[in-house]
This record gives C-alpha cells, structure tokens and sequence, in this order.
C-alpha cells in the first residue's frame, strides 16, 4: 500500500500552510497541522488543513500537542464540509527530526495511515520544496523494532477555477514598494481571448496538414478534437453576443461591488484610528 499510495494536494492547502507561517510567533522556528481530505483506494486527495498548537519540552525534547483545540478545529471543519476527514498532518522544515515519530502516532489513532506533508517554507533552495512520507515498520519479527518515514509522491491537484487563480498569481508583479500587486480583470480577459485565438489557430493548422497529407493523422488527437467540437454549445451569432454582453455585464457588475466593498472598508478602518485617537481611553 505505502508503494502504491500517492498524494495529490490542492493548491489552496500550501496557501494556508505559508499563511501560517508567516504569522507564526518569532520564537517558533516551524509549525505544524492536520491534513484533511479523502481516501480513494490508495489515492489520498488533501484539500484542506489547520494549524494545531505544540510545544517541544527543552529538557528531554518531549511534544506537547494541543490536542482539544485539534478535536474542536476538526469539529468545527466538518460542521463545513462534512465529507473531508483527517488524512494526516503537516510540518514545515527541510527534513524530517525526531519529533515525527511521536506525532504521527498521535495521528495514527485518528486515521488507518497517516500521510505526512513537510513544507519548506524556508526555501533553502531556492524553491518551495514539498515532499511526502508515510510511516513504515521496520526490523526483526519478535524483536527490535522500529520505524522510518518512506517517501511517497505528491502531485497538485487544480480544480479549473483553482488553475486560475494559479496562473493569476504568478502573474502578479511587484511594485516600487514592494507589495504585490494583482493584475486588473479586463486585462485578463483579452490575454485570455489572445490565448484562446492563438491555439484555434495551432489547431486549424493541425487539421489543414492532415488533410492536405502533409502530416500523418493521430487517432488519440482527432477524439479529442471530436470531444471539443460537441460541447461547443449550438447557437447563432445574436444568442453568442448576448450570452457574452451578458457575461460581461455580470463581471463589471462584480468590479463594481468589489470596488465598493474595498471602499468601505478602508473608510471603516479610518473611522475607527479616528475615534481611538480622539478617545484614547475608550
């Protein structure tokens, strides 16, 4: 099973875990968490995790793990998405010490094989390093025993929506200051149309050689081409420019409340230094 088994991660969990990171207390070189997701077979999906609170004993390194705020987050998330259960848990450092072992046998007792994530948030690298270890056995039958973590692949797993907003941010740039900046929405769009228009472009030309013989044809690449052109929707040149003024109104629409939103907002925060700074005692 431990050969076989493989993980795939949504990106929104790497979020959280560099979120969690980031606001860390300064006296704690890493963190940790639980991993919540499903099983299929021996494909484990994470698409969720929390913080969980430890502590290291200095005198003889012993873990202290916060395990009711555990119970309670775990409570909480399946009160949300009832159909995500504990799959394992999460560390960020370089490597795997001393302290796993104890840990994923807490976690042992909350699922049949807990799989563990470690997240270098450090990038001592250069990148992001992410890898995944599972627990095993090891020694002699009847006599000394012990245990070792094994790696196992992890892959990133991105629902449609989630690739979007992948590639959104790592098209964002950084300005003068140094914050990130995210790109506006219209912008977006005709890169995409351009996008759009250049690979209907690549693919007529791939059809064009096929049937001028200049290329052999591919089976595979002709169902899938088949694929595509069914679930092009069957509609005239007035429904496809409404549907698309429509989808464009629904989205400057969505600017629009955005905007207003973000608006208030800041107004709000100035509202409030305001009244501390004339009611100091309030």
């Amino acid at each position: 099973m431990v050969l076989n088994l493989t993980v795939k991660v949504h990106p929104v969990v790497f979020f959280q875990i560099i979120n969690a990171y980031e606001r860390r207390n300064l006296d704690r070189t890493s963190i940790l968490g639980t991993l919540l997701g499903t099983i299929d077979k021996n494909c484990v999906e994470v698409s969720n995790c929390f913080v969980v609170p430890h502590s290291i004993s200095p005198q003889d390194g012993t873990v202290s793990i916060e395990m009711h705020i555990a119970d309670t987050m775990y409570k909480l998330n399946k009160q949300v998405h009832p159909a995500e259960v504990i799959v394992g848990w999460w560390a960020t450092g370089f490597e795997v010490t001393s302290i796993a072992v104890p840990i994923n046998d807490y976690y042992a007792r909350q699922c049949p094989k807990p799989v563990h994530i470690l997240v270098d948030t450090t990038c001592r690298t250069g990148r992001l390093s992410i890898k995944g270890f599972v627990q095993v056995d090891i020694g002699v039958p009847d006599r000394s025993q012990g245990a070792m973590f094994s790696p196992i692949p992890v892959e990133l797993l991105t629902y449609p929506p989630e690739a979007v907003a992948v590639k959104t941010l790592l098209k964002t740039r950084l300005t003068p200051s140094g914050k990130t900046e995210p790109r506006a929405e219209l912008p977006q769009i005709t890169e995409a149309c351009g996008d759009m228009e250049e690979a209907l472009n690549f693919v007529l030309s791939y059809v064009e050689d096929v049937l001028s013989d200049r290329i052999a044809a591919d089976n595979s690449i002709g169902r899938n081409l088949l694929k595509l052109v069914q679930v092009v929707p069957k509609m005239n040149t007035d429904e496809l420019d409404n549907m698309l003024n429509a989808n464009v109104k629904d989205l400057l629409m969505s600017m629009y409340l955005a905007q207003l939103t973000r608006v208030q907002v800041q107004l709000n925060e100035k509202l409030l230094m305001s009244s501390t700074n004339l009611n100091p005692n309030q």
